[in-house]
């Protein structure tokens, strides 16, 4: 992007003598660009919105631009330039969207705040600044970005950013990195796909990898808000209110005294004092009988229970001598399944180790063998290598293909799901993935699901020879 000259005789003063560019559509050639738009995902109907709205513009703001007001903008046209090529993006967008709130006619300056959106991945915006500067200037800039923004390979990108942003809706973290990663890949100047990796791998706990991403994301948007988040290590920051209550706690008593005096006056009838004497012996005689037998039974149950506590104590002994065997039997069998699942990992780490392409390779021989099972496991040992990249589009396809023919059809159509969700319609198996999905929807009675898979497979790859076949077009006639 070229800087503006700050010197302020040499600034031109005129009045809103724009002539806005249209593009006839009658035409073969000039009108590829609005052809092209009116396919676009950006917004429906957006080149006529985009044409009213500027012409509008063009009819009621006739005011004329004085000079100091050109050269202000100019100048915070040049900060926001000088940001964007340190580094600073996020501060860059700020300069540049006050220099177009000064002079939002200059090509110019709406075709650096295309570029700062498009990097910041608000496509609507970047497209509208080019698609107005392309209006106002037809500058060979902005037709580029236009024809870009317009063209089906962006399109089939967007599609597939869309997919990663639906995984994290449902909670497919793993499945939504997988594609962010490829899209880095391929283009690496974006800003968002690192800021979303980034709160990503926060979420699955991979700090390593998160810190990896922040310093790569401090190369490109060194100002993003994102940091504000992490600290330098790449652990959230997080603040803590702690609250002290204090409980106070009252404690009446009340102390009551009741005193009752109870006063008996008992009268004794001489009369009787001989009937109460017979009572008395014959009370006394009885109390000496129970004495003895009551005597004999607190002996016969002292025995009892001195039984009854001996069978006890032996049952107690019984029941830690059991409670040891177990433990013992239990801490046995965690160890004996703590040395298979390390001998597991030592293996995994070991094959692991041979590379993608041996293990890839290894994968294929069990799978021509018909060890579907074995076949898996080496693909996924293929996945977790350090080298996986080129092998991982087909190691992915065979392991739907493999399960499949296991029987396993949830987890065929999951890994088919994630072959096209994540590969272009360029890359091998691609038309064969959707294919494969189609055919298990339909078996498994998910009629419309295999319907829509057979139709994504017609706009994604109409040249495919699967959208010919007999056994897809009458699924699609039910």
């Amino acid at each position: 992007m070229p800087r503006k000259i700050m010197d302020i005789s040499l600034i031109e003063e005129n009045k809103s003598d724009y002539t806005f560019f249209k593009i006839d559509e009658d035409e073969n050639e000039d009108n590829k660009t609005l052809k092209a738009l009116k396919q676009t995902y950006v917004t429906s109907n957006y080149k006529n919105e985009t044409i009213l709205n500027l012409q509008k513009e063009l009819k009621t703001n006739s005011s004329e631009i004085s000079k100091e007001i050109k050269l202000d903008s100019y100048n915070k046209y040049n900060n926001a330039l000088d940001l964007a090529t340190r580094h600073y993006i996020t501060k860059a967008v700020e300069f540049i969207e006050e220099a177009f709130k000064l002079n939002p006619k200059d090509p110019d300056i709406l075709n650096l705040k295309g570029l700062l959106y498009l990097l910041k991945c608000d496509f609507s915006k970047a497209f509208e600044s080019f698609y107005t500067s392309q209006c106002y200037g037809n500058n060979e800039l902005s037709r580029k970005y236009v024809n870009l923004l317009s063209s089906k390979d962006f399109k089939v990108f967007l599609e597939r950013y869309n997919h990663s942003i639906r995984f994290i809706n449902e909670e497919l973290n793993e499945e939504s990195i997988e594609i962010f990663d490829s899209l880095k890949l391929e283009e690496p100047e974006l800003i968002e796909p690192y800021v979303i990796s980034i709160l990503l791998y926060d979420r699955v706990g991979d700090n390593a990898k998160k810190k990896a991403l922040l310093e790569e994301l401090r190369c490109i948007d060194k100002d993003n808000p994102i940091f504000e988040k992490f600290n330098e290590d790449g652990e959230n920051i997080e603040n803590s209110i702690n609250k002290n209550v204090e409980v106070k706690t009252e404690e009446n008593t009340t102390k009551e005294e009741i005193s009752k005096t109870n006063k008996k006056s008992n009268k004794k009838d001489k009369k009787h004092i001989i009937l109460y004497s017979v009572i008395a012996i014959l009370i006394v005689c009885m109390g000496a009988f129970y004495i003895n037998n009551q005597k004999k039974i607190n002996d016969l149950n002292e025995q009892i229970s001195s039984k009854e506590s001996e069978l006890n104590e032996k049952d107690k002994e019984l029941s830690k001598k059991d409670e040891k065997l177990n433990e013992a039997q239990k801490t046995e069998e965690d160890a004996k399944a703590n040395d298979e699942k390390l001998k597991e990992q030592e293996k995994e780490a070991t094959e692991i180790a041979k590379g993608a392409e041996n293990l890839y390779f290894s994968a294929n021989k069990y799978k021509q063998a018909g060890d579907y099972k074995t076949a898996i496991k080496y693909y996924e040992y293929s996945l977790k290598a350090n080298d996986t990249y080129k092998f991982r589009e087909d190691a992915i396809y065979n392991m739907a293909l493999s399960y499949q023919k296991l029987g396993d059809d949830d987890n065929a159509i999951k890994y088919y799901k994630k072959f096209v969700n994540t590969y272009k319609a360029s890359s091998n198996f691609y038309d064969d993935s959707y294919y494969h999905l189609g055919m298990l929807y339909y078996k498994n009675d998910r009629l419309q699901d295999a319907k829509n898979a057979f139709y994504d497979l017609r706009g994604s790859d109409p040249n495919s020879p699967y959208n010919n076949s007999e056994k897809v077009k009458e699924i699609l006639r039910k």
